[in-house]
């Protein structure tokens, strides 16, 4: 007996990916199927009746009942005679998986309306169209089930499928409203936003080659079971195996009875606003004995002449369990669960961070260029890190070997490798990339796009990290520098190449000020290396007494071939930040960029980089990113937002070979000693 005996069940997009692995454990449950499949590819295009057919051809193999249909679910006269198939064959429908889709990916900019409108008529209107079908017989039988499929992008977004996400929260919408309409007639409605290596997910390296159909398929059967008859108007995500809910929710508010707002007020009341209601009592926490141990043992550690009159209450929240330390008039007291206000959240994701910490295991810039702590609120945490010592607790079992911090770079570390995992090079990266540096240059749009130069860096920073941040290597991030970059451009990467990072530590010296550290990249495709990468990575030794800052003013040799500036504007750090995976909050955040002694946030050096990359290939290369042989720099002064920078080129000594300088508004040298080579 199967869950599904006797039940009738229209899969729409059944002849691969999802919709197969539906068909096949639905007629595997007992369910007769009508496998629907216009048999079009990822983007929509062609015929082949052959795919629906081949499941048909397997479910009657393994003795089930299937038929096949070849409609396109954005036909009216299509979707009707889908239901008409169904009635025909098996006398009735119970069951209408609405799983067909396609993509067209494209940033906004970029889209046309050709694009915007063939996804939504294939994934809302085909919702409907399908859905007005076949309801009024499920009426009419006295009831039935439509699962639709909804994703993540329309839940929360993402980039380049503004058409894509418009349809699938469209879907979101259409799939509650239709639940309560369907209700009292006995058809219930629910939704799926499944993430699998499907045929229309597989140039996409961000879903995980693990994540099957067949992962999906089991949440599906069981929905449209009898046994789920109480579930309604509910979206669930399937990532691979991990089942969940989608849910919308409210912040509780601010309700001014009969006074009306005005803008300054919803400005000075924003933060109680969009507060999210505190659904756990201290009495529900369940806490860590290891951990409460270390945060009792911290207001001891306390040092209240470094902390002034600092007043702050700073919630530690450690894999999702709240422990508070309330901190004013001279002292620090732990309190249990979540305190109440909070002028700071700091996120450790598991408890060992915290313990790894606290013995000198883990360095702290370490845990947050890995995505281990994060915080709301920079600023209290540097003057956390003043005023408390964490390295003084003492946790049995946790902190019983601490680590001895070597001074210096560990040589022994030099011709260590290391191995990222193979992604592709997504269109919608590339064009974020070119976005975030300016660079409107059309070889980046397009099916046949290509990257630009500096784009290399986005899936080459696993590694770069990886490298820079073993504990072997044993490098002080928080006196790191990035010194030099050396980048040789073997093959232009193109939209969707499969690459493969690899790094290796190079040769360390001894500087005046410090030790210099090479780490060779190489961004791997078709088995030889596309680009090649040097990165010089210096790390500040401790600075002697009497010894100042020097800034370098413009020091031009040779006559100016050509030159272009660049206005530095707000968002440009941020931007770049998030475009090519840079986790470093100096250019994100203003109270770290202040606690590490720059004004405000800084541009990261590739950016400006990019920019003088930029400058070579439209003056030197007519354009075309592709003659852009090799580009190398010293970086000498951190970049500010408001700042105008201007790229200078001039001949070097073969006509292969130009030098440049970047400078800022005032003249002081923010990149010096640039070379580039090109064909």
């Amino acid at each position: 007996m199967g869950i599904l005996d006797g039940k009738v069940a229209i899969i729409t997009g059944g002849g691969g990916g999802l919709g197969r692995a539906y068909a096949l454990l639905f007629a595997k449950e007992g369910a007769k199927v009508v496998v629907n499949d216009l048999g079009g590819d990822r983007r929509g295009e062609g015929s082949d009746a052959s795919m629906a057919d081949k499941v048909v051809a397997e479910i009657t193999k393994n003795g089930g009942e299937a038929i096949a249909n070849h409609g396109s679910v954005c036909e009216k006269e299509d979707a009707i005679a889908m239901v008409e198939d169904a009635i025909k064959a098996f006398g009735r429908v119970d069951i209408l998986i609405n799983n067909a889709g396609i993509l067209r990916d494209k940033t906004f900019a970029k889209m046309t309306d050709d694009m915007f409108d063939l996804v939504i008529d294939v994934h809302l209107k085909g919702t409907y169209l399908v859905s007005k079908a076949v309801f009024p017989h499920m009426v009419k039988s006295g009831g039935g089930v439509i699962i639709n499929t909804s994703s993540y992008s329309g839940l929360k977004g993402n980039f380049g499928q503004s058409n894509y996400a418009a349809a699938k929260a469209g879907i979101a919408g259409f799939t509650r409203s239709l639940a309560l309409e369907g209700r009292k007639m006995g058809v219930r409605v629910n939704a799926i936003a499944p993430v699998a290596k499907t045929r229309m997910t597989e140039e996409l390296a961000m879903v995980p080659a693990g994540f099957e159909p067949e992962d999906i398929a089991p949440l599906v059967c069981w929905l449209s079971s009898e046994d789920a008859k109480s579930v309604n108007g509910r979206i669930f995500g399937a990532h691979g195996s991990h089942y969940f809910e989608w849910f919308v929710d409210q912040t509780p508010g601010v309700e001014l009875g009969e006074k009306r707002w005005n803008p300054k007020d919803v400005g000075t009341r924003f933060d109680e606003i969009t507060a999210v209601e505190e659904k756990a009592t201290t009495s529900e926490v369940k806490e860590d004995p290891q951990l409460k141990s270390l945060f009792e043992q911290l207001p001891a550690t306390f040092n209240a002449d470094r902390a002034g009159d600092w007043k702050a209450n700073l919630v530690f929240n450690v894999g999702g369990t709240p422990y508070s330390l309330i901190i004013g008039k001279g002292r620090a007291v732990y309190q249990s669960g979540k305190a109440s206000p909070v002028d700071g959240t700091i996120k450790v994701d598991e408890a060992k961070t915290l313990f790894d910490l606290a013995a000198g295991k883990l360095d702290p810039q370490q845990a947050f260029m890995k995505g281990k702590m994060s915080t709301d609120n920079m600023g209290a945490l540097m003057k956390f890190s003043q005023c408390f010592d964490l390295a003084a607790t003492k946790v049995e079992g946790a902190t019983a070997e601490r680590a001895d911090k070597k001074k210096g770079l560990n040589r022994s570390a030099i011709g260590k490798q290391y191995r990222g995992n193979a992604v592709f090079v997504e269109p919608n990266h590339l064009q974020a990339y070119a976005a975030a540096t300016d660079d409107l240059n059309s070889d980046y749009e397009g099916e046949n796009a290509i990257a630009p130069p500096l784009f290399a860096v986005k899936p080459l920073f696993s590694v770069m990290l990886e490298a820079a941040m073993d504990p072997e290597l044993s490098a002080d991030l928080s006196r790191l520098v990035h010194g030099e970059q050396d980048m040789r451009f073997n093959h232009p990467l193109k939209a969707w190449d499969l690459v493969a990072p690899r790094a290796e530590i190079g040769e360390i010296k001894e500087n005046s000020g410090g030790q210099t550290v090479q780490i060779h990249q190489r961004l791997m495709f078709d088995g030889q290396p596309a680009v090649e990468v040097t990165s010089g990575i210096f790390i500040r030794g401790d600075k002697k007494e009497g010894a100042k800052n020097t800034e370098e003013k413009e020091s031009v040799i040779g006559e100016i071939l050509f030159e272009e500036t660049q206005e530095i504007c707000d968002h440009h750090p941020k931007n770049y930040a998030e475009a090519s995976d840079d986790r470093n909050p100096i250019h994100v955040d203003e109270g770290m960029a202040k606690a590490s002694g720059f004004p405000s946030v800084i541009l990261h050096g590739l950016c400006t980089m990019a920019f003088a990359g930029r400058a070579i290939v439209n003056g030197a290369c007519d354009g075309s990113t592709a003659r852009l042989k090799r580009l190398k720099v010293r970086f000498s002064k951190p970049v500010l937002p408001g700042w105008t920078l201007t790229t200078k080129v001039w001949q070097g000594e073969s006509e292969n070979e130009l030098h440049f300088q970047v400078t800022n508004q005032d003249g002081l040298v923010v990149i010096k000693d640039g070379l580039a080579e090109i064909s």
